[in-house]
């Protein structure tokens, strides 16, 4: 499985600008990945760094954790972030880190002769990659609007090559009393990537526009929340939609669904205090299942 991913991914990543920036897809979180990956409008905590940068304006004092284990291990994924609001103000910073390891590379016995089974290839070493991410986020706005901006850092690492980058995140954020609206885009400038080869590559603008209602329930003290994103890349037609739903019980236990690309997605939390801890299991069609575990802590 990891060489495929690999034998796969790599030659597009080196080669089309179309996919230069899918090392930031993944996504994070373990409530928003649970919810089918709908962070535009429904992030709550410092994982809104990544999904809208707006949001950070209505956060309280937060850290957060994820790890993640994508299609059965072959992909992991780290996150961390900060958030600091302050008054009608907010800063915060985020790190996500992906990698891929036990990647072994073939050669032909003979490399004259084409592969076959006289001609198989042989192993010869064994490499990983690796995708570093580093978002510096700052958000401002009223207790109804507000926007937001992150400047990112890349740093790639895809063994055959290595290449740094850096781009901007834009969005907008709108709270109403039941309602929650958000528009993101994400490398609202395009985002260079210089390789180590002499090739550069620009990742492409997505474009992003979340709603999700919450509806109480006082009497058995449950909160639902709906949510529904829907994102367009500009070099491509059609659009993607990501569905979610939260039941929240006292502020308490959390149960969640979602539909991301077409995949289901469900998971569970539990906040206590000012702690949090929140799992997302993510099925595929093609490859193996993900999951996502996220501890966060409000101080």
């Amino acid at each position: 499985m990891r060489r495929i991913v690999t034998i796969i991914v790599i030659p597009l990543l080196l080669c089309a600008t179309k996919y230069a920036g899918e090392f930031q897809e993944l996504g994070v979180g373990g409530r928003a990945c649970a919810m089918g990956a709908t962070g535009i409008a429904a992030a709550t905590d410092p994982s809104m760094i990544y999904f809208n940068p707006a949001l950070s304006r209505y956060a309280q004092k937060s850290v957060l954790a994820m790890h993640a284990e994508n299609f059965g291990g072959v992909v992991k994924n780290e996150f961390a972030a900060l958030v600091l609001p302050r008054s009608n103000m907010s800063l915060g910073v985020a790190l996500q880190y992906v990698s891929v390891g036990e990647i072994i590379l073939t050669r032909l016995a003979d490399t004259t002769a084409p592969p076959g089974s006289t001609n198989p290839p042989v192993p010869y070493d064994t490499v990983g990659t690796q995708d570093l991410v580093v978002y510096l986020n700052g958000a401002k706005g009223t207790d109804l609007i507000a926007y937001g901006a992150n400047i990112k850092i890349f740093y790639r690492d895809l063994a055959v090559a290595t290449g740094y980058g850096g781009g901007v995140d834009a969005g907008l954020a709108f709270m109403l009393p039941n309602l929650r609206v958000g528009l993101a885009l994400r490398d609202l400038i395009l985002s260079p990537i210089i390789w180590s080869n002499g090739t550069k590559e620009t990742i492409i603008t997505r474009v992003s526009l979340g709603v999700a209602p919450v509806f109480s329930i006082d009497r058995i003290a449950m909160d639902v929340m709906f949510a529904c994103d829907v994102t367009k890349r500009i070099d491509v037609q059609g659009f993607d939609i990501n569905l979610g739903c939260e039941i929240a019980y006292k502020n308490l236990l959390y149960g969640r669904l979602g539909l991301y690309d077409g995949d289901y997605t469900l998971g569970a939390g539990v906040k206590y205090k000012r702690f949090s801890l929140d799992y997302a299991f993510l099925t595929h069609s093609e490859l193996d299942n993900t999951n996502k575990i996220s501890a966060g802590l409000i101080f």
